[in-house]
């Protein structure tokens, strides 16, 4: 009984100590600001890759293009399997902010979605390219499509593309009201919550 009464408290001394600790960090870590800009430029480019779709003209840019989308989205994909791990299962250090419990909401929802949306992309995109027989290469190395056109309806590529779009769509307008809500912080309420994830929060 002694044991598992030490054990316990050891337990809830080690929570109590990671939330001081979240509580005094003024910065991201090096860890969270290079998956936090890393991806971000990534999916940058993916946005512009998208448009640069409707500009193709002969089979060879289209699959050019493919390739190139391909191979982001692979790269984004890994990175967001290490970000979720470092956020959600580590549970690295991170600053917290004190905003109004609305704000808090708000920002917690955007997150969410964020994610959400940057789970579900590859996925249906994957799925999409499978069931269309299109190819899924990476880097032009590794062709990773399983081809599942003849197990699936039209109606049901259709649906999944049509979702695909949709989440492309919704994951545009929360990027949005993320960068709005960083800029609001920054010139605005000019508590510097954009310049945490700069590395450059400092403690006054």
């Amino acid at each position: 009984m002694t044991q598992s009464t030490d054990t316990f408290a050891a337990q809830v001394t080690e929570v109590t100590s990671a939330t001081a600790t979240n509580e005094t960090a003024t910065n991201y870590d090096r860890g969270y600001r290079w998956l936090h800009w890393s991806m971000a430029v990534l999916i940058l480019l993916m946005f512009l890759a998208g448009f640069g779709f409707a500009d193709v003209k002969t089979d060879a840019e289209h699959m050019t293009m493919l390739i190139g989308h391909s191979s982001i989205g692979t790269v984004l994909s890994l990175l967001l399997i290490l970000r979720i791990g470092k956020r959600f299962i580590v549970r690295s250090v991170k600053p917290v902010h004190p905003l109004p419990v609305l704000q808090q909401y708000a920002a917690k929802t955007v997150q969410l979605g964020l994610y959400a949306c940057m789970i579900f992309i590859p996925i249906s995109g994957y799925l999409t390219a499978s069931m269309h027989q299109l190819p899924v290469k990476i880097f032009s190395v590794f062709n990773i499509s399983q081809g599942t056109a003849g197990a699936a309806s039209e109606q049901t590529f259709s649906l999944l593309r049509q979702a695909h779009e949709y989440a492309i769509s919704l994951i545009m307008l929360l990027l949005v009201l993320h960068i709005c809500a960083a800029l609001y912080h920054q010139f605005v309420n000019k508590d510097r919550v954009l310049l945490s994830m700069l590395g450059r929060n400092k403690k006054s």
